[in-house]
C-alpha cells in the first residue's frame, strides 16, 4: 500500500462521512488545543506573580532589630540597627549592589478640615531603584543634596496629595508635620502590590533620612534593605548580614534577615503544580479522541473485509495491511493534532492584541509536544483495529457480505 493510497483513504472519509469524523476529531482537537492553552496560561500567570515580586525586589534582603534577649528575658534596652551598620555593610560591594535605610516615624498632616495620622519615612535618594516601590508622577524623588544639607523637602504619597491639593501639579507646595514644614518636591505612587512588606502607606511621605535622624539621635535604623548583585548570592548575602550585625551588637540581639527566595520559589512551585495538574486533565480529551479514532477505524475494518480478504489473496502480507492501518491512524490523529496546534497558538497570539496590561506568553516547545503527543496516541489507539484487519482470514473475508 503506497502511501499516497493510504491518505487518499483517510481523506476519502472526510469526504464520505464528514460528520463522523469531525465530531471524531473534535476532542482530539479540543485536547490539543488545550494542552497548549493551559501552558500558556500557566506561563502567563508564573509571569505576572513574578512581575510582582519583582516590584518588591527579587535580589531584595532585608533586616530589623526584633528586641534583646538575655537568658530568656527580654533586655529594656534597645540595640537597633544604626548608621553605621548601614556604612560597614555597603563597604560589601562584592554581594550587594546598593544599601538604604528605612526610618519610621509617626506624625500628624491637616488634611482640609480634620487632621489625619501621617507615615514619615526617612530614606536616602537610592530606595526608588532598590526597593522598587515608588513611582514617581509629578517632580523629583530626594537626591543627595537633600540628604547632605537635611534639606526640609519631601515627596508625598498619590492619595494624600489628593486629599490636600486635588490634581495640582508640585509647585512649591508645603506640608507641616512634627513641628515643621516641609516643601513638597515629588509626588509618587505605589507599581505594585507589595504583598504586606511595604513601609508605604496611604498617607505616607519620604523625607532625608537626615531629617530623620533629627528626631532618633541614635541614628537608629528601623529597616535596612540591601540588593543583592546576583540571585545565587542571596542565601550569602543573607548569612552576611546577619554575621555583621551580630559581631557588631551586645550578645542577645536579635535581628531578623529575610529575603524573597522562599516567595519566588513557592510561587514557581504552586504555578509548576498546577500547569502538570491541567496538562493531565487536557491530555484525558486527547485519550477520548484515540478512542473515537480507534472506533472509526474499527467500523471501517468491518466495512472493508472484502477489500482486505481480496489484497491479501492477492499477496498482501500481514505487515502490509498492519502498516496501512496504522498509517490511516496517525494520519487521521496528525491532521487533528495539527487543528488542535493551530487553534491552540492561535489564541494566545490573538489575546496579545486585545489584552493589556499583562504579558501573554506563548510556547512554541508546548505545541510542538503537544502534537507529538496527540499523534502518538491516535497511533497508540489504532494498533487494535490495524491488528485486527491484519488477522483476518483471506478465506472468510471474502465470503463477507
Amino acid at each position: 500500500m503506497v502511501f499516497g493510497e493510504v491518505l487518499e483513504t483517510a481523506l476519502n472519509r472526510f469526504r464520505t462521512h464528514p460528520v463522523q469524523t469531525w465530531l471524531t476529531l473534535a476532542g482530539l482537537i479540543a485536547g490539543t488545543a488545550a494542552i497548549i492553552l493551559i501552558v500558556s496560561l500557566g506561563l502567563t500567570g508564573r509571569g505576572f506573580v513574578m512581575e510582582q515580586i519583582e516590584g518588591v525586589g527579587s535580589h531584595l534582603v532585608w533586616a530589623s532589630y526584633e528586641g534583646t534577649v538575655t537568658s530568656g528575658v527580654s533586655r529594656l534596652r534597645d540595640d537597633k540597627i544604626t548608621e553605621a551598620d548601614v556604612r560597614g555593610l555597603a563597604a560589601r560591594t562584592d554581594l550587594y549592589r546598593g544599601l538604604t535605610p528605612v526610618v519610621v516615624l509617626q506624625g500628624t498632616v491637616a488634611t482640609l478640615s480634620t487632621t489625619s495620622s501621617l507615615t514619615i519615612i526617612g530614606t536616602t535618594p537610592n530606595y526608588p531603584s532598590i526597593r522598587r516601590n515608588v513611582k514617581l508622577l509629578d517632580g523629583r524623588f530626594l537626591d543627595d543634596e537633600d540628604v547632605l544639607q537635611r534639606a526640609k523637602v519631601c515627596v508625598v504619597n498619590r492619595p494624600l496629595w489628593e486629599e490636600m491639593y486635588g490634581a495640582e501639579p508640585v509647585r512649591g507646595q508645603t506640608l507641616r508635620t512634627l513641628g515643621m514644614t516641609f516643601r513638597v518636591v515629588g509626588v509618587f505612587d505605589k507599581p505594585v502590590d507589595t504583598m504586606g512588606q511595604g513601609e508605604v502607606t496611604p498617607r505616607s511621605i519620604f523625607v532625608p533620612v537626615t531629617v530623620a535622624w533629627f528626631f532618633t539621635p541614635t541614628r537608629r535604623v528601623d529597616t535596612l534593605f540591601a540588593e543583592v548583585r546576583e540571585f545565587s548570592q542571596i542565601p550569602a548575602g543573607v548569612a552576611a548580614m546577619e554575621a555583621f550585625l551580630k559581631e557588631r551588637h551586645r550578645q542577645g540581639a536579635v535581628f531578623r534577615v529575610k529575603s524573597m527566595t522562599t516567595v519566588i520559589r513557592v510561587a514557581e512551585a504552586i504555578s509548576s503544580g498546577l500547569i502538570l495538574v491541567f496538562i493531565v486533565a487536557a491530555a484525558v480529551s486527547v485519550v477520548v479522541g484515540g478512542v473515537g479514532i480507534m472506533n472509526i477505524l474499527l467500523a471501517s475494518v468491518e466495512q472493508r473485509t472484502r477489500e482486505i480478504g481480496l489484497r491479501k489473496s492477492l499477496g498482501a502480507r500481514h505487515r502490509d495491511i498492519l502498516r496501512q492501518f496504522l498509517l490511516e491512524a496517525f494520519l487521521l490523529g496528525s491532521i487533528g493534532s495539527l487543528i488542535g496546534v493551530l487553534v491552540g497558538l492561535g489564541l494566545p497570539l490573538a489575546a496579545r492584541f486585545l489584552v493589556t496590561g499583562v504579558t501573554i506568553r506563548v510556547s512554541a516547545l508546548s505545541g510542538i509536544l503537544a502534537f507529538l503527543f496527540s499523534s502518538g496516541v491516535t497511533l497508540l489507539f489504532g494498533v487494535v483495529p490495524a491488528v485486527r484487519a491484519a488477522s483476518l482470514n483471506p478465506v472468510e473475508a471474502l465470503r463477507h457480505e
